[in-house]
């Protein structure tokens, strides 16, 4: 009777094995997928898997195969594919669940996967809010550049901004930029690249969906031991909607009611010192820019910046243009 039950599920198994362990890059040939099935007790000869195979084939279980000393077989199709795994992923840690109620819902999206494709996988990146984008290939750029990122390659991309008319103006009169990709970050609706020239110390962060032809390169990274331990979450900290700038440790003044805010920029792991009542300060770093100091000025004196002297300075620099223009 165990027989004839392992029999039932057999087709059910080798499906499941299929889609776990096999891809485009990964086969597996007639052997070792007896021997798995072997595993959980169910037997199979080499004419009977074939005939199996054929038989998930004829019912639309699309399996492909190829011959080399021994006969192959991969998944392929599945109900989504690796670049909208990631993008679904993102979404997920987006979101204001706990982390370990993300994780498990990150597991579950996994399972759509093989678990070559789930292991390489990366997540690199930190959220805002979901992208809302008229590039409608994006999520296949980030796949490209996530692959390249997990194969240690450098990539390459056209990059170009809009004009008013929203027509786009190629950057480098439409030459290819080549970079060292470093991590994926996403934040306030859109996603980012942070990578490295070859010939430059420090990081570079382009827009992703400002990207065209992303591919990956056949040259590896260059290495960098800088960033052998890149911190992510804290680059997304101390970047004010991706506006780059000389960083330098602020110190902040401000009132209770911006302490949701400043977690929400900073992170709960950031160090507040209670004044009096109806003030605290932390220090922080931060990419000293005209976004942060817009930032600032929107709190309407909420938030005071404190020290460097010299960013205090440019911070009234700022706000007298401002009131110059206006």
């Amino acid at each position: 009777m165990a027989h004839m039950s392992q029999q039932k599920i057999k087709l059910l198994v080798l499906y499941d094995l299929l889609c776990r362990l096999t891809d485009e890059n990964h086969a597996l040939n007639t052997d070792e997928i007896i021997s798995l099935l072997v595993e959980k007790n169910i037997a199979v000869s080499r004419k009977i898997l074939l005939q199996d195979i054929a038989l998930l084939n004829e019912y639309g279980y699309e399996i492909l195969t190829y011959k080399k000393k021994y006969h192959y077989y991969y998944v392929v199709n599945r109900h989504f594919d690796s670049a909208e795994i990631a993008f679904l992923a993102d979404a997920v840690q987006a979101s204001k669940l706990s982390a370990t109620q993300k994780q498990t819902l990150t597991n579950k999206l996994m399972t759509t996967m093989g678990n070559f494709q789930a292991t390489e996988l990366t997540a690199a990146a930190r959220f805002g809010t979901i992208p809302k984008r008229n590039n409608r290939y994006i999520i296949y750029t980030i796949d490209t550049l996530k692959q390249a990122i997990a194969n240690n390659k450098k990539v390459s991309f056209q990059y170009y901004s809009l004009d008013y008319k929203k027509n786009k103006v190629y950057r480098k009169d439409g030459k290819r930029y080549v970079v060292n990709p470093l991590v994926i970050v996403w934040n306030k609706d859109n996603y980012y690249l942070v990578c490295y020239y070859d010939k430059h110390d420090d990081t570079v962060t382009y827009r992703i969906d400002r990207m065209e032809e992303a591919r990956e390169e056949a040259t590896d990274r260059t290495y960098r031991k800088e960033f052998d331990e890149f911190d992510v979450e804290q680059y997304r900290q101390s970047v004010f909607s991706m506006f780059g700038g000389e960083e330098q440790e602020i110190t902040l003044q401000f009132d209770p009611a911006m302490l949701d805010d400043v977690f929400d920029k900073f992170g709960e792991e950031v160090n507040i010192v209670k004044v009096d009542d109806n003030t605290y300060r932390l220090k922080v770093p931060i990419q000293v820019s005209k976004t942060f100091f817009a930032w600032v000025v929107g709190t309407q004196g909420k938030m005071r910046i404190l020290a460097p002297q010299t960013v205090c300075e440019q911070f009234n620099a700022f706000v007298t243009k401002i009131k110059e223009e206006y």
